[in-house]
């Protein structure tokens, strides 16, 4: 697990468990971790704090997962934004890839594949600032 103290993570998921389990990894990574419930937590804590990476679930209480990432990129133009949902369709594929959507994640979702993709975000990031 790797230390990721200028990492800043927003997670938006209605499943506790999720939640839990999440903040007890990435608090052990030292990772800026914010957590909430609702799509409208999180838009209102994006106006507040800057944020590197946005991971969002598919099926939330007040909108759907694309819809809040969509809203999250006005806010914070240059945030990762990162989906998960348990069902898969050709016309949300379609939807991911029209909104820009960095990556797509499948569940059930394990620590170590968020991690992965995580990882591969930070370093093509980087490589993408440094060519500016």
């Amino acid at each position: 697990m790797k230390d990721r103290k200028d990492l800043h993570l927003m997670l938006i998921d209605n499943d506790r468990h999720i939640r839990e389990s999440l903040k007890v990894f990435f608090g052990a990574s030292h990772t800026n971790f914010l957590i909430f419930k609702t799509a409208e937590e999180g838009l209102n804590a994006l106006k507040y704090q800057n944020v590197n990476v946005v991971i969002s679930d598919y099926f939330l209480p007040d909108m759907d997962g694309v819809c809040f990432l969509k809203q999250a990129a006005r806010i914070q133009p240059d945030v990762t934004r990162i989906l998960m949902a348990t069902i898969t369709s050709d016309d949300l594929e379609q939807e991911i890839l029209a909104e820009g959507i960095d990556r797509f994640i499948e569940k059930p979702l394990t620590v170590a594949t968020l991690d992965t993709v995580i990882n591969e975000l930070e370093t093509l990031n980087f490589s993408n600032r440094s060519r500016r």
